[in-house]
């Protein structure tokens, strides 16, 4: 598959996270590319025990993310969320500056064509032959379109979606064109070999422990003090990022008037537990986060005074 693949990130490029300004080469670096490693499956795992993600250019199809984009955008239009008088194809977004999150509206998610990306035969194929037995995948689909300051904060999956097999890896799903200033996915790295981190935080359960998820929303002190290098790229429909749940990962806020799409997906061994919260019960809805009404959260600054991570 021949790519055009977006030049490097030269060093000293400026990259803003909301309020805070890096520079690539000191506090931030661009992501190494293991499109190339493919077919070496031993090389991919070894690559993931050492660096804790795997950035794939092309892993999907462009033209399925593209299609799978302009099916999601025709919905925002449908919504209101485009500018008026735009083409679909562009994603404008309109003067009301709507984020959309489809999680759980499946006649979006979970039509033809978004499964065609992330539940491809090449999709499945490979988690197949990088996990050593048949796969499934979340029922829940998150797929998002950030509008301008749309963004994420600092977490492990584990908070969210870590019951069950820890075996178990995220998606990330490039679906439009996504540069540095429209709010791309940023992990921290060294992150998911943190102990600390991992047996305070990462041992928690936000449903269950009944404790807020997010950990931080400072990239800031993510690099300075808790020593974690930033690393992002410059993505294009159909590249991926593959992690597993302990590693800290956000979005940076999309500064450009156009919607960023991305979509994550979870994979995981069949024979392995389950987190039942994210499949389809008898009436065809999915329990989620956050299913227990009425109740109170506990703060992060209380939890991370705890654990002494203040």
């Amino acid at each position: 598959m021949q790519l055009n693949i977006p030049k490097k990130i030269t060093i000293g490029t400026c990259f803003d996270f909301g309020e805070h300004r890096f520079h690539f080469g000191e506090e931030i670096v661009e992501l190494e590319d293991s499109a190339s490693l493919l077919n070496n499956h031993e090389a991919l795992h070894r690559k993931m025990s050492e660096d804790g993600y795997l950035f794939i250019r092309g892993f999907h199809q462009r033209k399925y993310a593209e299609k799978a984009a302009h099916w999601t955008l025709q919905n925002i239009a449908e919504r209101g969320g485009l500018k008026p008088n735009t083409v679909v194809e562009e994603g404008i977004i309109g003067e009301k500056n709507q984020t959309f999150s489809f999680f759980r509206q499946t006649e979006v998610a979970h039509a033809k064509p978004i499964l065609d990306v992330v539940d491809s035969q090449r999709t499945m194929q490979f988690y197949e032959e990088f996990l050593g037995g048949p796969v499934i995948t979340f029922d829940k689909r998150w797929l998002r379109c950030m509008a301008k300051g749309g963004h994420n904060h600092f977490h492990y999956d584990s908070v969210y979606v870590g019951r069950g097999t820890q075996n178990r890896y995220t998606m990330w799903s490039a679906l439009t064109d996504i540069g540095l200033d429209n709010g791309p996915l940023v992990i921290c790295l060294g992150s998911d070999k943190h102990d600390r981190l991992k047996s305070t935080y990462g041992a928690t359960d936000m449903d269950r422990d009944l404790t807020d998820a997010v950990f931080s929303s400072n990239p800031r002190e993510m690099v300075e003090k808790f020593g974690f290098t930033l690393a992002t790229a410059h993505f294009q429909p159909g590249d991926v990022i593959i992690f597993g749940l302990y590693m800290m990962h956000s979005s940076a806020p999309n500064q450009s008037d156009r919607y960023r799409i991305s979509i994550d997906t979870r994979y995981q061994l069949a024979r392995e537990e389950k987190d039942e919260r994210f499949f389809f019960r008898e009436d065809g809805s999915w329990l989620g986060n956050f299913y227990n009404k009425g109740v109170s959260y506990k703060p992060m600054s209380e939890l991370r005074h705890e654990w002494e991570l203040e």
